[in-house]
């Protein structure tokens, strides 16, 4: 099957090997889940890239962006995964930005995953990552393109043979999963490492926190050690593709899937619509 590729909402136009999202990841993208031609969780993708946009100084028309995302859309298979890349533009040679740089829009679509069902139903075996994140905080939490540790870490989990990893700052932190944010339950709360420091702020992630607020649970952010992760009564892994995924190993620890990661998964299904 043919997947549509636009560039600046053409299918003709291609990238100018000058734009500073090739030379620098100078610029930010958005994955997002496409089921029965709607995309899940939009208005949080949206949000999301807006905030970013802002916080690297990257000017746009989020309103334009959004017709063209959804003509985009309509042009694509009803169930894919479609992505959203914004580029700060074609700025010339050097770091420093042009001040009238006009931002590359790249709307690209791929087939969604097969992942196994025993990922969602059982649960994944996951790996503590030996490789550390950065500590950014001007960064942290932004989606941006500038991806290299991921690269470096999904490596890593491939060759430990485990499907996520729990990733840790270099202070020992642990702050999220290689392509994913992860949550714990602890005395019945459920727990989530803060991204002030490194990481990516998911829109899943984002999803459950809003949720549980408005029905009075409350959702810690702190920060904690994989011990602490050991040591929790339940583990999930979540992002806005795949869902959650429950842990059912770790570091020769082993849990059954349990109540709130069920809550939660069926939270998902009602995004799925």
């Amino acid at each position: 099957m043919l997947y549509p590729v636009w560039v600046n909402g053409s299918k003709h136009e291609r990238v100018d090997p000058a734009d500073r999202g090739l030379a620098y990841g100078d610029g930010l993208f958005e994955t997002v889940r496409v089921e029965a031609g709607r995309a899940v969780l939009l208005d949080q993708h949206f949000s999301r890239l807006e905030t970013g946009a802002a916080s690297l100084g990257i000017s746009l028309d989020m309103t334009s962006l959004r017709r063209e995302f959804q003509d985009f859309i309509a042009a694509c298979p009803a169930s894919c995964i479609a992505k959203i890349i914004v580029t700060r533009g074609v700025g010339g040679r050097g770091y420093l930005p042009v001040p009238d740089a006009v931002p590359t829009r790249i709307l690209s679509a791929s087939e969604t995953p097969a992942w196994p069902s025993v990922h969602t139903d059982s649960g994944i075996d996951a790996v503590v990552c030996s490789f550390n994140l950065a500590i950014q905080p001007a960064l942290a939490g932004l989606k941006h393109l500038n991806r290299l540790e991921q690269v470096l870490l999904r490596r890593e989990i491939a060759e430990k043979g485990g499907a996520e990893g729990l990733v840790c700052d270099l202070q020992g932190r642990v702050i999220e999963g290689v392509f994913s944010n992860l949550f714990m339950v602890r005395h019945g709360r459920l727990e989530t490492p803060a991204i002030s420091r490194a990481g990516i702020r998911g829109v899943m992630r984002a999803s459950i926190i809003q949720q549980a607020g408005s029905e009075g649970v409350p959702v810690i952010e702190g920060d904690y050690g994989v011990e602490d992760f050991l040591a929790a009564e339940e583990i999930f892994f979540c992002n806005s593709i795949y869902g959650l995924w429950p842990v059912r190993s770790l570091q020769g620890r082993h849990w059954s899937p349990g109540p709130v990661t069920r809550r939660w998964q069926a939270f998902w299904q009602q995004q799925l619509g």
